[in-house]
């Protein structure tokens, strides 16, 4: 099997998120990488516990799912003009 056609049979490792902030010349303010099987946990320990996870309007339920189908690319795509931010999170 050729390492491109192993690459896409292989479940996700990795999430990435990225902020950019627009107002410093686009750089990157936040650069995370971390394994996937750390962010399902965190997730599920942030909604038990944290009340601000709750009054987010965000399905973190759906984006678990993708994580655990498999789903590789981007999940999550911000763009903040009011704090000229850009968030991006993406599964690889």
């Amino acid at each position: 099997m050729a390492l491109r056609e192993q690459e896409l049979t292989q479940k996700p490792r990795t999430l990435r998120v990225k902020v950019v902030d627009k107002s410093k010349e686009g750089e990157p303010v936040v650069n995370i990488k971390m394994p996937v099987r750390v962010v399902k946990f965190g997730m599920k320990m942030a909604k038990a516990f944290s009340p601000q996870m709750k009054d987010v309007d965000v399905d973190w339920d759906a984006i678990t799912e993708l994580i655990e189908d498999g789903t590789v690319g981007k999940i999550v795509d911000v763009d903040d003009e009011a704090e000229h931010k850009t968030i991006e999170i993406w599964v690889e």
